[in-house]
């Protein structure tokens, strides 16, 4: 299969890279930068480039498009909510346009749990109501809400994945266990704000990156949206001493405070998606800390 990437050089999309590769399919990638890495197999377009973003579906007869680029997080670009809705929203529209006129098989959307919002419901599923906080979740909602649409009115085979908090080497955005990493490279403590009560839902870029080519593979979608996490619930306590069981002479210290994403979620229901494609987490945390770590050793940096 011949699959378009966007965001390719980021967090999500150089796990996806190496994923679709390493399982036989053709990578055409796409981001506005490449970070200083002198990428030679990433294609440096931006997203409102759509005549760019065009000639690369034609001339490279992609027949999936996994869309993962535009703004990350909800702490980017949060002084510029117009810009946020124009890279997420429009972008999605035009590339999920580009599915329905030239019969791409499927689509993919990374979406994200913050869509949510504020939750007192013990599971979270799919079918619950939609709260967003932020401008990057409306975002988000918004682009599923295309996804949606353009599956019911166009017959584009199309899903959004919700993702929960991810982690993993190319991450560059606020993150406590890359900073942990980090810190202890250079034997500094890492200091972390935060409510012992919240709940944390760290998810490995590795099962981000085995849930999408499932989705991928599988005959047929049978929904528009499905939750994709760890399984896992955890206390920044529990956190702190899955790092300090990971990396030798980590030093974590945990101070009362907020965290930069404050909203309560308990748990995520994850039954969709492993009756609709077969998909179930790999990577607690303690696993896909350590290869993280093990990653990061090897290459002697954090971000690359």
């Amino acid at each position: 299969m011949k699959v378009l990437v966007t965001g390719g050089a980021g967090l999500v999309g150089m796990a996806l890279r190496r994923h679709l590769q390493a399982a036989g399919h053709s990578v055409l990638a796409t981001d506005i930068t490449d970070f200083s890495r002198h990428d030679p197999d990433l294609v440096l377009a931006d997203l409102d480039d759509h005549t760019r973003l065009e000639q690369m579906v034609v001339e490279g007869e992609v027949q999936a498009i996994v869309h993962s680029g535009g703004i990350s997080g909800p702490l980017m670009q949060r002084e510029f909510p117009r810009t946020v809705v124009r890279l997420n929203v429009n972008a999605t529209a035009f590339l999920l346009d580009l599915a329905r006129r030239h019969g791409i098989g499927r689509f993919m959307l990374m979406s994200s749990h913050v869509v949510y919002g504020q939750s007192d419901k013990a599971i979270i599923s799919e079918e619950d109501a939609l709260h967003p906080g932020t401008t990057y979740a409306a975002s988000k909602m918004a682009g599923e809400a295309l996804v949606e649409s353009f599956a019911r009115e166009f017959g584009v085979s199309a899903a959004a994945l919700r993702l929960t908090r991810v982690y993993g080497p190319h991450r560059r955005s606020n993150c406590f266990l890359r900073q942990a990493i980090e810190d202890s490279f250079v034997g500094r403590t890492t200091i972390i704000p935060c409510d012992p009560r919240f709940p944390y839902h760290f998810l490995s870029v590795e099962d981000v990156a085995g849930a999408t080519l499932a989705a991928l593979a599988a005959e047929r979608l049978d929904h528009a949206t499905y939750n994709v996490g760890s399984g896992e619930v955890l206390t920044m306590d529990a956190v702190r001493n899955i790092i300090l069981a990971v990396v030798p002479g980590a030093r974590i210290e945990l101070v009362e405070g907020r965290d930069p994403a404050p909203e309560v979620q308990s748990n995520f229901s994850l039954h969709r998606l492993a009756e609709d494609v077969g998909w179930r987490p790999q990577y607690p945390l303690v696993d896909g800390f350590a290869d993280y770590y093990r990653r990061a050793l090897s290459d002697g940096k954090v971000m690359q």
